[in-house]
């Protein structure tokens, strides 16, 4: 599962846990969803950015 680290305009940040996050027009809202159902929502207005952080199975390991 990913993990999507959310921005504010007022500098609060949140981890959200969520397979997928997409705008709904209607609500003026973002909504994160995990197998289809939604978990988490965010207005439109506040949100700075929404970044989708690497999976931890997917990250490789520095040797040297």
């Amino acid at each position: 599962m990913a993990q999507y680290f959310t921005t504010y305009t007022d500098g609060s940040e949140q981890h959200i846990p969520a397979d997928k996050v997409h705008f709904e027009t209607d609500e003026d809202q973002y909504v994160f969803t995990t197998n289809g159902e939604p978990t988490a929502y965010a207005p439109r207005v506040g949100v700075l950015s929404i970044v989708r952080m690497p999976e931890p199975s997917q990250s490789k390991a520095v040797t040297g």
